[in-house]
């Protein structure tokens, strides 16, 4: 009888690393020079934790120019951390908002390193980095796009916030959602998110009319829009330990612009529709 021989494959190391599904977590960043190099180290520490899941993490700092010498402390860890291959670093010549540089630095991503997903991610310490599995395991389990939410059951906001800050946080997401038509979320204008690449792919992120704050409600419109799946995950949001907040009155009057242009765009539509 013919003995049956062993069958040796050689993977090599990038065959190895292709069966792996990747997330790239975008950040967006301007004078998080306090903040930003513990956020990456507990990033990577999540990723060897997690290294079981098949995910592989990849980090792009997208930094607005920023005075304090964010970028510079980027660079430095790039070059002499471990982790360093995959931190990236894409660096825009001054400060436009919020949601033009996670519209520059999706973009940049999906073409420069082709992940399967993408994540939304502040650099101020107000996210857990213990969430990011969570957030990319609701994914996996098939839904499109996935919101760390404050308002869920499970959820929270930090125990300093007081009555009249909720009351707003409240107002301005109900306005929102009864403005968009945004049914069934609770956090509209969270940002920490897990999304498929695809859905990305899938919208025109240079027609969100936005550069603030006002990105997070207009991308989670458009995924709406495009019948793509939303859910929500609860996290406990903390409050910021270094640096100052970056929201300003200009974001609160975007956001509403947003709304008015959205209803406007779909009115047109209904009016001269065929």
């Amino acid at each position: 009888m013919k003995q049956k021989q062993a069958l040796f494959v050689d993977l090599s190391f990038e065959d190895l690393k292709s069966q792996f599904s990747k997330a790239c977590i975008v950040i967006p960043t301007y004078n998080e020079s306090k903040n930003i190099i513990p956020l990456l180290d507990k990033i990577f520490d999540e990723s060897y934790d997690n290294k079981e899941t098949g995910i592989a993490l990849e980090v792009l700092v997208v930094d607005d120019n920023s005075p304090d010498g964010t970028a510079l402390l980027v660079e430095e860890y790039k070059k002499t951390n471990s982790n360093g291959p995959n931190v990236h670093l894409l660096l825009r010549t001054k400060k436009e908002g919020l949601g033009a540089a996670y519209i520059h630095g999706m973009k940049y991503a999906l073409v420069e390193f082709n992940p399967d997903y993408i994540m939304e991610m502040d650099a101020d310490g107000q996210h857990n980095t213990e969430d990011i599995y969570r957030l990319l395991n609701g994914l996996e389990e098939g839904a499109d796009f996935v919101i760390g939410s404050r308002y869920v059951k499970g959820g929270s906001v930090p125990d300093g916030w007081g009555w009249h800050r909720k009351l707003i946080s409240w107002c301005a997401g109900t306005v929102t959602k009864v403005g968009l038509g945004i049914k069934g979320v609770k956090d509209c204008s969270g940002g920490f998110r897990a999304i498929r690449a695809e859905v990305l792919r899938g919208i025109d992120l240079d027609r969100l009319y936005v550069k603030g704050y006002a990105f997070q409600v207009a991308l989670l419109e458009a995924a709406f829009r495009e019948n793509f799946i939303v859910t929500e995950v609860p996290i406990h949001f903390d409050e910021r330990t270094e640096g100052e907040s970056k929201m300003r009155f200009s974001d609160m009057m975007e956001g509403w612009k947003l709304i008015y242009k959205v209803r406007k765009e779909r009115l047109k539509k209904f009016m001269f529709r065929p």
